[in-house]
């Protein structure tokens, strides 16, 4: 796990290096699926839909990267298997991003984790929901106490909003990096017509 706070600024070049670093550990990807979890109803869930709307607005009709999550289309419990189902059809060959918001410590509030395994989403509130993506971010945005709902309810939505942008920044400049490193996706019978006999 790597961490800084998200006012740190070295923490957009840290991450996004990581993120590459990570990724050309096993360059054969095709395309970039980032995937983002949370709620638009309460505002400390509401850090993935920001980063997802975001990512949306940068990166919308890019043949490249593939966003889910946002703010008008919100990636939650109710509907993550379905979402992860639609993933894994539509994008087989997809390096996938995590992105999520998590309790904390109180003195590791504002901190961003970068953690090269799948998202477990939902663990802070013993949801039991299924491992996303093959590395994730996390944003701590407020104390881990016995009333989770309460504190995602009563997180300062500002503090969420500049988080989010953060976020977004090392995302963008990752994305940005990895493009050219992506294998060329294969048109389909590309091989085989390639392959046909001349005829005399």
């Amino acid at each position: 796990m790597h961490h800084k706070h998200y006012l740190d600024n070295k923490s957009v070049p840290f991450f996004s290096e990581l993120l590459v670093k990570h990724y050309l550990q096993n360059p054969s990807y095709t395309e970039i699926v980032v995937i983002c979890i949370g709620t638009n109803r309460y505002s400390g869930d509401s850090l993935g839909p920001l980063v997802g709307s975001r990512l949306f607005e940068r990166f919308e009709g890019n043949p490249h990267v593939h966003i889910y999550g946002t703010l008008d289309k919100p990636v939650h419990a109710l509907n993550l298997q379905k979402t992860l189902t639609a993933v894994a059809n539509k994008h087989s060959r997809a390096y996938m991003i995590a992105v999520d918001a998590c309790l904390g410590q109180y003195y590791k509030i504002g901190t961003l984790q970068l953690v090269e395994e799948p998202l477990q989403p939902g663990a802070g509130l013993n949801k039991q929901l299924p491992p996303i993506g093959h590395i994730h971010i996390k944003g701590i945005i407020n104390n881990f106490g016995p009333l989770n709902h309460k504190v995602l309810e009563h997180t300062s939505l500002t503090f969420v909003q500049e988080m989010s942008a953060v976020i977004s920044r090392i995302l963008v400049k990752s994305c940005q990096d990895i493009i050219p490193q992506l294998e060329p996706k294969q048109l389909p019978d590309s091989h085989a017509s390639g392959r046909l006999p001349a005829r005399s």
